[in-house]
């Protein structure tokens, strides 16, 4: 699912907040990505989860690309009728 604008500097707010770091070089610079809803992929799961996918923006990055789960709400989505 595409994110608009304001739901990808919510995403950005969110990583600032956690202080996130990508995993495989430490950097704190993202390019938000589109969202993936895992409530029916996975029992595990909450209904309303979603992984967002990030980029590193470290050019050095050895492997650029993961993500972050959130919840429904914290991305300021509409609730599912």
């Amino acid at each position: 699912m595409e994110l608009t604008e304001r739901q990808r500097d919510r995403v950005l707010a969110y990583l600032d907040r956690r202080r996130a770091r990508c995993p495989a070089c430490g950097a704190t610079d993202f390019r938000v990505g589109d969202a993936l809803y895992l409530g029916f992929l996975f029992l595990d799961e909450e209904l309303d989860s979603y992984m967002v996918a990030l980029t590193c923006m470290n050019p050095a990055c050895p492997v650029p690309h993961t993500g972050i789960r959130m919840r429904r709400a914290q991305l300021w989505l509409e609730p599912v009728a």
